[in-house]
């Protein structure tokens, strides 16, 4: 039997006894020929099953916990709200930048379509007088 199916085949039994079922003698009558395989696997997962005993937390431990996730939640609901407070001071930064030096900000953008409508027109110009000296074969 290859070892990925023992362990499905234990995975399965381990999820039965967590359920409180008993079926080993059922896993090993429909495998009878990896009995000897299984027998000893399945009978550990039983004893260990046995062994462990299920525990509750100390009420007290479940109290200072349940405040611990509280207050730490109460802590990252506050620290949200100072970034945002923050994050819309830093957005209004670029308005209150613009709002003073507005004029500043117009002549460049003036000056910037300018230039780009001059190397435009030296580009239209430039094209036009190539095409006219070209010398058409013939």
């Amino acid at each position: 039997m290859a070892d990925r199916e023992q362990i499905e085949i234990l995975a399965t039994h381990a999820d039965k006894l967590n359920a409180g079922g008993k079926e080993e003698a059922e896993y090993l009558a429909t495998l009878p020929e990896h009995r000897d395989a299984l027998h000893p696997l399945l009978a550990l997962a039983r004893k260990v099953k046995d062994a462990l005993a299920p525990l509750e937390p100390d009420p007290a431990f479940r109290k200072n916990l349940s405040l611990s996730l509280l207050a730490a939640a109460r802590q990252r609901a506050v620290s949200r709200l100072s970034l945002r407070t923050e994050g819309s001071a830093k957005a209004q930064r670029p308005v209150q930048l613009f709002r003073r030096h507005r004029k500043e900000i117009l002549i460049g953008a003036a000056t910037l379509g300018s230039v780009v409508s001059v190397a435009g027109i030296v580009y239209w110009i430039h094209t036009r007088s190539a095409k006219t000296h070209r010398v058409l074969p013939g």
